[in-house]
């Protein structure tokens, strides 16, 4: 019996998950990996990858950078001084709980944090349902304040600085 109603549970999880529920897919991840965990034998690949993907899991690190995957050579020039998640944070916390409108958000990110006009519109592109042209019913914008302000790490106190008290 345990083992329908687990399997039932599980079918549930994956087809939430592949019709675009973001909570079911990131659930369908942890169960993925906990069976790894449980289910095979330890070895350095498996010990690496499961700590890749709970960096992704427990920290919010994407799975491209959490895996060393993620590709900066069409970007070319000088590193960028400033993280696409941080910025997508940042421009979220202005605009949905500072009363910001975008444009206003925008000229707030390059004059305090010197990103771009078109840098901040990939990031909401990329971040936020509301411009993403992919059909995501939710994105980061779907967080909390308290995870934006975590997602906003280096760019936290200056943001903070204009977010209403609470």
């Amino acid at each position: 019996m345990r083992n329908e109603v687990s399997r039932a549970f599980e079918e549930e999880t994956v087809k939430r998950a592949e019709s675009g529920n973001q909570e079911a897919a990131l659930f369908a991840l942890e169960l993925a990996i906990r069976e790894i965990e449980h289910s095979y034998e330890k070895s350095k690949i498996i010990d690496y990858f499961v700590s890749k993907v709970r960096l992704f899991l427990d920290n919010g690190v994407s799975l491209e950078r959490a895996l060393g995957i993620h590709s900066n050579s069409k970007d070319g020039g000088r590193p960028k001084k400033y993280d696409p998640t941080e910025v997508a944070a940042v421009d979220l916390l202005l605009r949905d709980h500072a009363g910001f409108k975008p444009e206003q958000a925008i000229e707030w990110i390059e004059i305090n944090v010197g990103a771009d006009r078109r840098f901040v519109q990939l990031r909401r592109k990329e971040y936020d349902a509301r411009y993403n042209d992919f059909g995501a019913k939710k994105l980061m914008e779907s967080r909390p304040v308290d995870d934006l302000l975590e997602l906003a790490g280096s760019l936290r106190e200056k943001v903070g600085g204009v977010l209403p008290q609470t």
